[in-house]
């Protein structure tokens, strides 16, 4: 039996592929592909075209709209999961002393102040800024920590922001909406109680 194929945001080493894994191993899923592409709206296509083919996407990543509109009706949207990125912080190299140019991948720009930057390079994803950082492209960029702890001859965590929890979401061709709501319960989320034992949290 042919295994099902997973498309998510390359390459290797993002948050995408990191948060993909995690969920198949919670899905109990062993026999797997994983393609790493750098244009998941293009890849959306494979969706649809062909079989047990699915598409991973952050419901940050500024293209989910795009992703989730182009074949509207032929890739539907069948799962969603909580799931931290990476941890990330902004990255300097050590040999610049006042950075001016700034690498970023546009779903991040909201975690620092923009404004005193002279030059933003929009990056597809955070290991294509680390990777070219370390080339001298620019003096700064927002990435994963771990490649400033991997080089500290030349690159320095300047600020820190740690792992973010955030949702995930999963394309396939078989629609799975039928009209209900489709989600996990849990009420106390809304109210003053503290968290259930994750027992309870699995019988949810």
């Amino acid at each position: 039996m042919t295994p099902p194929t997973f498309i998510t945001l390359g390459p290797q080493g993002t948050c995408h592929e990191n948060a993909l894994l995690h969920y198949l191993e919670f899905q109990g899923l062993t026999d797997f592909e994983v393609i790493l592409v750098e244009d998941l709206l293009e890849a959306i296509g494979q969706v649809r075209d062909q079989p047990k083919t699915f598409l991973v996407q952050c419901s940050a990543h500024v293209q989910v709209h795009l992703v989730t509109e182009r074949y509207h009706e032929e890739v539907f949207v069948i799962d969603t999961f909580i799931y931290p990125t990476k941890e990330l912080g902004l990255v300097v190299r050590t040999d610049v002393e006042e950075p001016k140019s700034l690498g970023i991948v546009s779903a991040t720009r909201g975690y620092l102040d923009l404004s005193p930057w002279e030059t933003i390079i929009d990056e597809p994803s955070k290991p294509v800024v680390a990777r070219h950082l370390l080339e001298g492209r620019y003096d700064a960029g927002l990435t994963h920590v771990h490649h400033a702890a991997e080089h500290p001859e030349a690159l320095r965590l300047v600020e820190y922001y740690g792992a973010v929890d955030t949702t995930w979401v999963v394309y396939g061709s078989r629609k799975r909406f039928q009209g209900a709501v489709i989600g996990q319960r849990a009420p106390w989320l809304f109210t003053d109680t503290l968290r259930p034992a994750p027992t309870d949290l699995a019988a949810t």
